[in-house]
């Protein structure tokens, strides 16, 4: 069956009230939902900030290390001392260049 349309003003303005005060507790939700979901997103933007920084700031060393570790793998491929090889790319002044580069 369906439901019986109000009969007088005072009803209508009361179902009126009703669906306002719905509306009104859905969009409280909906707020509060936004809120959640706003700072949720900012978490990655944070992280992804962070990390940046990090980099920018630690880069250097990174970039050394790998270049090491490079030069080490080098040296045990090709036989010969890792220390010489190294000593080659300060002598040619790569390391310098590199470094001056990253800042």
């Amino acid at each position: 069956m369906k439901e019986q349309p109000p009969k007088n003003t005072g009803d209508k303005l009361d179902e009126i009230l009703f669906y306002l005060k719905r509306m009104d507790h859905r969009d409280r939700i909906r707020m509060w939902g936004s809120y959640v979901h706003s700072f949720l997103g900012l978490i990655p933007l944070a992280i992804t900030i962070w990390l940046l920084w990090y980099i920018y700031a630690h880069g250097g060393n990174f970039m050394n290390q790998i270049i090491e570790q490079a030069a080490r793998q080098a040296a045990a491929i090709t036989g010969q001392n890792q220390g010489a090889i190294l000593k080659q790319l300060q002598q040619n002044g790569f390391m310098e260049q590199f470094q001056k580069l990253l800042k």
